[in-house]
C-alpha cells in the first residue's frame, strides 16, 4: 500500500537566517556605518579608540535591529500569513519590519549622541549613516519575503508530486478493485459457479483439462486455456510460472533458487496445492521482476 503521501502546509514555519549569520552580517553593516564618514584607511581606523567605542555600540545595536526584523517576520508568518491575508500582511510587515525599526534606530542613536553631549542634528547621521541603516532594513525585509515564497514554492512542488503519486495510487487501487471484481466460471460436476479472482490461488492446465485452486482448498474445472487467461487477466496479480501453471502473487511467500536458473515457489503457510511450483528458466527473470513489483504495490 502506498504510504508516502506528502502533505505540506504552505503556512508552516519557514526557517530564516541563523542568528550566527545575522551576527556576521550585522558586523559588516556596523563597520560600514562607523567608517562611512571616515577618510582614513581601514587598518588605521580599527586601531583607534573612537572606532572601537563606536563599534562596541553599533555592532550590538545593528544585531538587535536585525533580530527585531527576524522575529517580527516569524510572528507575522503565524498571525498574519501571506497566503490568507496578504494585503494586511503588507501593511503589518511595513509597520513592524520597517517603520518601527527605523524609528527605534533614530531614537537610540540620538540618545547615544546626547549621552556624549554631541549635537545629533549637526552630526550628519541622517545624511550619511542613516541611509545605510535604511537600505539594510529594506534589504532584510525583501530577503525574508523572497525567502518565504521561495521555500513555499519548493514545498508546493513537493506537495504536487505527492498528490500526483497519491492520485496514481488511488487509480491503481480502483484498477485492482475492478480487476478483483471479475469472476471466472468454474465447474464442479454439473454445477457451474462464478469464482472471484481474489479467491484463486492458481490455474493449472493439463492437456485439455483446466483446473483452478481456491484459497479454501477447493478445486474446480474450467474451460479456459492459460493463453486465454493471460489475455483476460491483464494484471500484475497473476503470472504463468511454467507451461501448465499460472499462480497468484498474493499466494506466494517467496521463492527458492534451484539449478539451471529456475526456482521453486514457496506458498504462504496455510496453502497446500498439488501442482508444479517450479518456475521455468525462460520465465524466471520475468517472474522475479513482477514479484518484486507486486511486493512494492
Amino acid at each position: 500500500m502506498y504510504t508516502k503521501f506528502l502533505a505540506i502546509n504552505n503556512n508552516s514555519k519557514v526557517k530564516y537566517l541563523h542568528w550566527s549569520i545575522i551576527l556576521l552580517i550585522s558586523l559588516i553593516i556596523a563597520h560600514l556605518i562607523v567608517t562611512e564618514s571616515q577618510k582614513k584607511p581601514v587598518l588605521i581606523l580599527v586601531h583607534q579608540f573612537n572606532y572601537q567605542v563606536a563599534m562596541a555600540f553599533s555592532w550590538p545595536f545593528t544585531f538587535l535591529l536585525m533580530l527585531w526584523i527576524h522575529y517580527a517576520t516569524k510572528k507575522l508568518d503565524i498571525y498574519v500569513p501571506w497566503t490568507t491575508k496578504w494585503w494586511l500582511r503588507v501593511v503589518m510587515q511595513f509597520v513592524f519590519g520597517v517603520v518601527m525599526v527605523l524609528l527605534l534606530d533614530v531614537a537610540v542613536v540620538k540618545s547615544y549622541f546626547d549621552a556624549f553631549n554631541n549635537d545629533f542634528g549637526k552630526s550628519g547621521y541622517m545624511e550619511i549613516e542613516f541611509p545605510i541603516v535604511r537600505w539594510m532594513v529594506l534589504f532584510m525585509n525583501s530577503l525574508y519575503i523572497a525567502w518565504f515564497f521561495a521555500v513555499n514554492y519548493r514545498n508546493s512542488i513537493k506537495m504536487n508530486d505527492g498528490l500526483k503519486n497519491y492520485i496514481t495510487f488511488l487509480n491503481d487501487q480502483k484498477e485492482q478493485e475492478r480487476f478483483y471484481a471479475q469472476k471466472i466460471e468454474a465447474k464442479l460436476g454439473k454445477r457451474i459457479i462464478q469464482v472471484e479472482l481474489n479467491e484463486v490461488v492458481c490455474f493449472e492446465r493439463e492437456e485439455n483439462i483446466g483446473y483452478l485452486y481456491l484459497l479454501d482448498g477447493r478445486k474446480f474445472n474450467m474451460d479456459l486455456k492459460l493463453s486465454e487467461l493471460a489475455r483476460l487477466l491483464d494484471s500484475s496479480s497473476f503470472y504463468q510460472i511454467n507451461r501448465s501453471v499460472m499462480i497468484s502473487f498474493a499466494a506466494i511467500e517467496g521463492y527458492e533458487k534451484v539449478k539451471n536458473k529456475q526456482a521453486n515457489i514457496i506458498l504462504k503457510d496455510h496453502l497446500d496445492i498439488d501442482v508444479s511450483l517450479l518456475v521455468s528458466r525462460d520465465r524466471f527473470d520475468g517472474f522475479k521482476q513482477r514479484f518484486e513489483m507486486f511486493k512494492l504495490s
